[in-house]
């Protein structure tokens, strides 16, 4: 594990807004975020945007989290490309920022891509700068009388009742997968351009197959990205199956933190969220390496939780079955009691158990 605690420019002041996911059917999205996951609608479809650039966009929240969900109308909408080369999937992440202005200018100096200048409206300023892939990074101001939440163009959200929720408190990380060669350029870029910093590194081998990671996280810990990349170019298994399905570098899933792992995927599977099944032999084989925190090992093994623990606690953790098109981008639901990390062994049990779904489709296919 490594902790580079002193990023090597001064850390861009930023806040985990929002994500801004491209779909295909707004609809269908909206209502299987809000009936499965347990996602409240704030903003209802709502037309916005340019006559060149219009969209159609509605805004689900839960506890501290905000889903931004965009359809195209026109083709100069930047979601209208995405989704013929990628599909659904995570197109920006909103970055709150105290001035919108100034770090668009100082992350531009610092090497970022301008893709959008400040722009005033609604009592908002937002500026655009690449991130990886094509998913991008809106910075987003918002003016002291303004409702928090407001997005440029929708009504102001409505304020969350609790009802239908299922436990998520907040996104935990986000895992990126780039191509082999791109780990350690994208990991230095956040570094040197936005003052993340490394606080942790893995290399994970299954046989001939593994990945390198490294995550990066904001100065205050509401951004984490998980970077990975395949061990070699030309390596088979999952992350060469996302590059390929998906067309190059992007989100493969947005993890979410629980209040109680066994709760809330209790009640996402009965609503009908599908979970990806771990191998029973692991259920066999936990009582030999720790005793869970919380939680009983029948609970674990009847849902398909994993549990691992570093120095500092414990973390429960278990992945959806992917329903997107081309087999790509799922969520993840985890609980942390105390754990920093990520957890060695259930990364390998995550690898080993998307690599079982992966070749399950394969053979069905």
């Amino acid at each position: 594990m490594t902790d580079r605690s002193s990023p090597t420019v001064t850390p861009i002041p930023v806040e985990l807004d929002h994500v801004e996911f491209y779909v295909a059917d707004l609809g269908a999205e909206t209502t299987r975020l809000t009936t499965e996951y347990g996602f409240e609608l704030l903003v209802p479809p709502t037309e916005r945007g340019e006559a060149a650039e219009r969209c159609l966009s509605a805004l689900v929240g839960q506890a501290s989290i905000r889903l931004l969900l965009t359809q195209p109308l026109a083709a100069g909408h930047p979601a209208t490309g995405y989704l013929a080369r990628h599909g659904d999937g995570v197109g920006a992440l909103g970055l709150r920022v105290p001035d919108a202005t100034d770090a668009y200018r100082t992350l531009t100096a610092r090497g970022a891509a301008a893709l959008g200048e400040p722009k005033a409206a609604d009592g908002c300023v937002t500026a655009v700068v690449d991130a990886f892939g094509e998913v991008v990074h809106t910075l987003i101001e918002r003016g002291p009388e303004v409702p928090a939440g407001r997005i440029p163009g929708l009504p102001d959200p409505a304020p969350l009742t609790g009802e239908g929720q299922v436990g998520l408190r907040t996104v935990d990380h986000f895992a990126v997968l780039v191509p082999f060669g791109e780990l350690r350029k994208t990991e230095h870029r956040y570094r040197e351009v936005f003052g993340f910093r490394t606080i942790f590194e893995e290399r994970v081998e299954v046989g001939a197959l593994g990945m390198d990671s490294a995550v990066v996280q904001s100065a205050d810990h509401s951004v984490t990205l998980t970077l990975i990349e395949p061990l070699t170019a030309d390596a088979g298994g999952q992350i060469a199956s996302f590059l390929a399905g998906h067309g190059g570098a992007g989100v493969q899933h947005v993890a979410f933190a629980a209040e109680d792992a066994v709760h809330s995927v209790s009640t996402m599977a009965e609503r009908g969220v599908p979970f990806l099944r771990t191998p029973q032999t692991y259920y066999d084989a936990l009582p030999g390496r720790l005793t869970p925190l919380r939680h009983s090992f029948e609970q674990l093994r009847e849902l398909n939780l994993l549990v691992d623990q570093d120095h500092d606690g414990q973390l429960f953790q278990i992945f959806t079955r992917s329903q997107h098109p081309r087999n790509t981008f799922f969520f993840e639901v985890i609980e942390r009691i105390r754990a920093r990390n990520f957890g060695s062994n259930n990364i390998r049990a995550l690898y080993e158990a998307v690599e079982l779904q992966r070749n399950a489709s394969e053979v069905a296919g």
